[in-house]
């Protein structure tokens, strides 16, 4: 995708580590990253997800695997969806082998697309489908249950051929989430998405995370390929969609509000990114909205 994106946290509910998500016709989503994976599983005719520099165009039946720090986002087109979230932390237990991590870290390190017909040669679907019915009924014991399936499930994945994949060559290797330029992404990240409606300044980010300026720069542009201040105000811009769409705030209260200093800036970026004025986007878009609910 090129563009700034956001940091998803708070998926997990309880510590437990597996979340089903399901959405309904419709369903956009901006763009955003976050260090568990994403199992997705079209149930409507089509879906088009946005994988990094990728589109990914979806039928019926096909599951996308996205593997953690993939930026991803979910686009027009797109309906009916079914979402497994899990951490890999659950598969790592101190009984696994070197050379069980290594067969994990193949299968996620990069995001894969299975097709269809190799998921229904395979009974995926009706893997993704027990982990569905568990978390669904909830009968004593489901959650352990919901364990064992998707155990069933990653065992399924190691053992299928699976012949399409989004972006081979961009891979970042296994266990990202321990990755110390992950963990410093991560840190920046929160931070700015936690304070992106004040007048946020770099010296304030580098005292945060005991960095110096120099190197906040430096290794950030390095790993997001874009500018700390292009990352911030690309996610003003997200946020303030969101606002266009749901508050009934004027441009200027709307502008302000999320950091920008005038109307005329934040027309200026809006545009940049959607092609269209803030004005142009809510009276576009305010009719059909789709929330992320699970």
């Amino acid at each position: 995708m090129g563009v700034p994106t956001f940091l998803e946290t708070g998926h997990m509910q309880e510590g437990f580590p597996i979340r089903v998500i399901h959405t309904g016709n419709q369903f956009n989503y901006a763009a955003h990253w976050h260090d568990e994976v994403e199992l997705v599983l079209v149930n409507g005719k089509s879906a088009r997800i946005g994988v990094n520099d990728h589109v990914c165009e979806l039928e019926k039946g096909d599951v996308l695997l996205v593997k953690p720090g993939d930026v991803h986002c979910f686009l027009p087109g797109t309906e009916h969806l079914t979402i497994i979230l899990f951490r890999l932390e659950l598969l790592t237990g101190s009984f696994t082998t070197e050379a069980e991590i290594q067969d994990l870290g193949q299968l996620f390190n990069k995001t894969t697309v299975i097709p269809s017909n190799t998921g229904s040669q395979s009974n995926l679907t009706q893997y993704i489908d027990d982990i569905i019915t568990e978390k669904k009924n909830q009968k004593p014991g489901y959650r352990w249950l919901m364990v064992s399936r998707l155990y069933d499930l990653i065992i399924l994945l190691l053992r299928t051929k699976v012949p399409v994949t989004t972006d081979e060559s961009s891979s970042s290797g296994w266990a990202c989430t321990s990755s110390k330029k992950f963990e410093f992404l991560e840190s920046v990240c929160e931070y700015l998405e936690e304070h992106y409606a004040e007048p946020i300044k770099l010296e304030q980010v580098a005292e945060h995370i005991k960095f110096s300026k120099f190197h906040v720069c430096k290794l950030f542009k390095e790993i997001k390929g874009v500018t700390l201040m292009e990352y911030l105000n690309h996610f003003r811009i997200i946020k303030s969609e969101w606002a266009l769409l749901f508050r009934q705030d004027t441009i200027l209260e709307i502008a302000i509000g999320h950091g920008f200093n005038n109307v005329n800036s934040y027309n200026r970026l809006f545009k940049k990114y959607n092609d269209c004025t803030p004005s142009e986007f809510r009276k576009k878009h305010r009719t059909n909205i789709t929330k992320y609910g699970g």
